[in-house]
């Protein structure tokens, strides 16, 4: 038997976030093969205490939820990443919820061995906090840190950007099914951390996202990092649950402080006066873990505030740039392109390849068929993309990619 399919068994039976995995190693001799064997008594008299509805769940050894995830998986090109695994990062096991299973697509990076740092903040983020959190990144990532965040709008893109912008490493962390990009608008930037970082996930796939996954999903972004940096956060903004699991995970929080009074500042200043340590530049952080990452960390090192301005002036030509490079259709030469091969493609995806022409940018709407639901297509435009198969044109069309002839 394929021991993945025992892990992602137990992940569906407890459900994302349960703190009971480790418990029930514990109870049965740290292994997944014998909490399979086990029956309703056994985990009854087991010292985990377990709900009546979790009870059932793990009697139920029924395993064909468990196959069509990782058939899907294996189909995709996608990553299954166990608990057990000596690639699972040790610093993520060590939190008492730690995910039974991991979903990944990109880089699966030696995370123990580095510095991960995780930027987090309001998606109605300012052009301060984006200036900071870009630039923070950008020096960060570019010094040899990783940089962890969510993908989400604000202050999780400029995190990511600054990153990518530096030639640096970014792993994100989704609240929901990898083979979904959410926002949508991020699409692109999903399918460029797929081809240059790491995307993870504990939802499998086929699995329906609602509200609780996103602030579930910050105690892994927390949990992979020694340090969480809150750039930007009001009182209520979902940043400040990603510091809280970082303080009770035992990491540190630096904060980056605002103005007094400044709706966006009132949770970052909050958390300094609760003990959270000023961020002023990366230079910051390099001095603190620096010295135990010498192999990963270089000599460079960044002490002195660039001016955010000039870097966010760059930024924003380069964002221009490459707004008029894909508004450019796939230049036409004297032999069409012939098609990728589709052997690897699932039968909706390769359907929407199919349909596709070489040099017509097409929309979602002109992609939809009648047997096939709207959101199996958009999941499908994703994978596509990610796969090299498709590429972005203004207006939220694609186009076919193909093989030319030289």
């Amino acid at each position: 038997m394929n021991k993945k399919l025992y892990w992602i068994w137990i992940s569906l039976a407890l459900g994302p976030g349960s703190s009971c995995l480790q418990k029930l190693l514990s109870a049965f001799d740290n292994s997944v093969e014998e909490i399979y064997k086990a029956d309703r008594s056994d985990y009854k008299k087991s010292k985990v205490k377990l709900t009546d509805k979790r009870i059932s769940a793990l009697s139920n050894k029924s395993l064909e939820d468990a196959e069509l995830i990782y058939d899907w998986c294996e189909n995709n090109n996608v990553g299954i990443l166990c608990y057990d695994d000596e690639k699972y990062p040790k610093r993520l096991a060590a939190i008492p919820d730690a995910p039974a299973v991991l979903y990944y697509i990109g880089k699966l990076y030696d995370i123990d061995s580095m510095l991960c740092i995780a930027g987090v903040g309001t998606r109605s983020m300012t052009k301060y906090g984006h200036d900071t959190a870009y630039t923070f990144c950008y020096d960060l990532a570019k010094s040899g840190a990783i940089i962890v965040s969510g993908m989400a709008l604000g202050i999780d893109t400029a995190c990511h950007r600054g990153a990518l912008d530096s030639g640096g490493r970014t792993i994100t962390v989704l609240g929901c099914p990898i083979n979904r990009a959410y926002p949508y608008e991020n699409r692109s930037l999903m399918v460029e951390i797929a081809r240059n970082g790491l995307i993870l996930t504990e939802y499998p796939v086929f699995f329906e996202t609602r509200r609780s996954c996103f602030p579930q999903r910050n105690r892994i972004i927390s949990g992979l990092c020694q340090g969480t940096i809150v750039f930007e956060a009001d009182v209520g903004s979902g940043a400040l649950i990603t510091a809280s699991h970082a303080v009770k995970q035992g990491r540190q929080v630096y904060a980056l402080p605002g103005k007094i009074g400044e709706e966006n500042s009132l949770g970052t200043n909050e958390l300094i006066k609760n003990g959270a340590r000023i961020i002023t530049n990366a230079g910051d952080i390099i001095d603190e873990f620096g010295y135990l990452y010498p192999k990963q960390i270089s000599s460079h090192r960044v002490y002195d505030y660039s001016p955010a301005s000039k870097v966010y002036d760059s930024f924003l030509e380069r964002k221009a740039s490459h707004k008029a490079k894909k508004a450019e259709p796939p230049k036409s030469e004297e032999t069409e392109p012939q098609p990728l091969d589709t052997a690897g493609l699932t039968e909706t995806e390769a359907k929407i390849y199919n349909e596709m022409t070489f040099g017509k940018a097409v929309s979602t709407e002109e992609l939809i068929f009648d047997n096939i639901p709207f959101a199996d297509v958009i999941s499908s435009l994703t994978m596509l993309e990610i796969k090299g198969y498709i590429e972005p044109a203004p207006g939220g069309k694609y186009y076919k990619t193909g093989l030319r002839n030289k």
